[in-house]
């Protein structure tokens, strides 16, 4: 039974103000008293937090430890005030920079370490709240630990995209062996400028040439566009994303880009039939990107379609031939910190080169004629929420980075292309026009 419950926000608010602390909360080690601690949420461009307290000593340090729970992320931080017998101290941590950026939702936590000249020390109890996106009033409704949250739909359309949103978990669990353990959030917006500030940032050119329809922030966060039409694809297909990464919670997961992508289009069910034509037509000239090529993302957005769509048929390989309690070993294996190539082999018996050949056989394709190179490219994270540094010195780095976020994204004017295509390919034109300026340089100085 779907369960629906109203959480209350200020409507067009743009700051809030919550007081954790009073005179009196937390008594001094030795000398040292808080008499306030509070913070601001300044949504989205930041936290602030403040910090009053005193002591029959000069109070020299204050620290402000502050994390993103359930995501092994933390860092700490000096805020500013002036030492005195009675300090009042202020931290303004950016929330949505190429630095540091929090998604909305996230469960924050915080404290301070006060310490004064005469070597007393306080360190106050931990505060725990929610950075919500305070500009909407938000409603929510809650199945088996799956939250939606949205603001001004239908009631019935957050139904059906709920009921969507459960029936590809359910297939994921029934055909794939994939649980989720986590509870999760996703909040759905109206329109593409209610969300953009909300997302991670990026460039002005990249927001006006490309509509974002579904992103997972962490493995309990996912934003989602919901007036596009693939709005119940993309919830389940991210959705999947969100469970594939609670499985891989810890320091060493790692997986293919083809398998998370590949059992994230499983779970939308049928393959839609943009991307099975292209597969069938890539399989009818023999021109299938390998496997091996597959386990990273390319920066061709030509390709948008075809990675998708192999993706998707080597994942449905393995699964039909082999079974789901394989594929759950897979990714067990995957998180201990395997190899691809070594996963692989421990689990199936071959390596990705063996995988595209009996993929191929599967399709009546004659196995390639020489093995694909061994080396293989790993995706490196774009965006780390709490990235790898506070803004006042000195800089401090996180204790764990987060897996990178999955982004489903549909360009104004072609195919969708994820995130990190987009970066990779930017990145590529700027390393080449660096090189073009040090060529006309070196032929100046000669």
């Amino acid at each position: 039974m779907k369960i629906l419950r109203l959480l209350l926000l200020p409507v067009c608010v743009f700051a809030l103000t919550a007081i954790v602390a009073a005179p009196g909360w937390a008594q001094a080690q030795g000398e040292i008293a808080v008499l306030s601690s509070s913070y601001e949420n300044r949504f989205p461009e930041e936290l602030v937090f403040r910090l009053e307290a005193e002591s029959s000593a000069k109070i020299e340090k204050i620290t402000l430890f502050y994390a993103i729970k359930g995501e092994g992320t933390s860092a700490y931080a000096y805020p500013d005030f002036v030492p005195d017998l009675r300090v009042k101290a202020e931290y303004a941590l950016k929330s949505n920079t190429q630095k540091t950026y929090l998604p909305p939702g996230s469960e924050i936590g915080y404290y301070w370490l006060i310490e004064d000249v005469a070597g007393h020390r306080l360190q106050t109890k931990e505060t725990i709240f929610t950075y919500d996106d305070i500009r909407f009033t938000w409603k929510k409704a809650t199945k088996d630990g799956v939250t939606l949250y949205w603001y001004s739909f239908q009631e019935a359309f957050i139904q059906a995209l709920l009921d969507e949103a459960m029936a590809g978990l359910e297939r994921l669990s029934a055909e794939a062996g994939l649980s989720y353990s986590n509870p999760m959030k996703i909040f759905v917006y109206d329109s593409k400028g209610d969300m953009d500030p909300a997302l991670p940032p990026k460039s002005e050119t990249y927001s006006q040439q490309t509509v974002t329809l579904g992103v997972r922030l962490t493995s309990q966060i996912m934003l989602l566009l919901g007036n596009h039409p693939e709005v119940k694809e993309t919830v389940v297909h991210e959705l999947s994303h969100m469970v594939i990464h609670q499985l891989l919670e810890g320091p060493f997961g790692d997986l293919p880009a083809w398998l998370d992508e590949g059992l994230a289009m499983y779970a939308e069910g049928k393959l839609p039939e943009r991307y099975q034509s292209t597969l069938n037509s890539a399989i009818g000239r023999d021109e299938l990107i390998s496997v091996r090529s597959l386990s990273s993302y390319s920066g061709d957005p030509s390709q948008v379609t075809i990675f998708y769509a192999e993706s998707w048929s080597v994942v449905k390989y393995l699964l039909d031939t082999y079974g789901r309690e394989k594929m759950a070993e897979l990714l067990n294996v995957f998180k201990e910190g395997s190899r691809y190539d070594d996963a692989l082999q421990k689990v199936y018996g071959f390596d990705m080169d063996g995988l595209d050949a009996q993929w191929r056989l599967s399709l009546g394709l004659k196995p390639r004629p020489s093995p694909q190179p061994t080396a293989e490219r790993r995706i490196v994270p774009t965006l780390v929420p709490f990235g790898a540094e506070p803004q006042t010195q000195p800089t401090v780095s996180p204790l764990t980075e987060p897996a990178p976020p999955s982004t489903r994204n549909e360009p104004k004017t072609a195919s969708a292309v994820p995130l990190y295509w987009l970066i990779g390919g930017g990145a590529l034109l700027v390393a080449i026009g660096i090189a073009l300026v040090a060529t006309l340089v070196l032929r100046r100085r000669t």
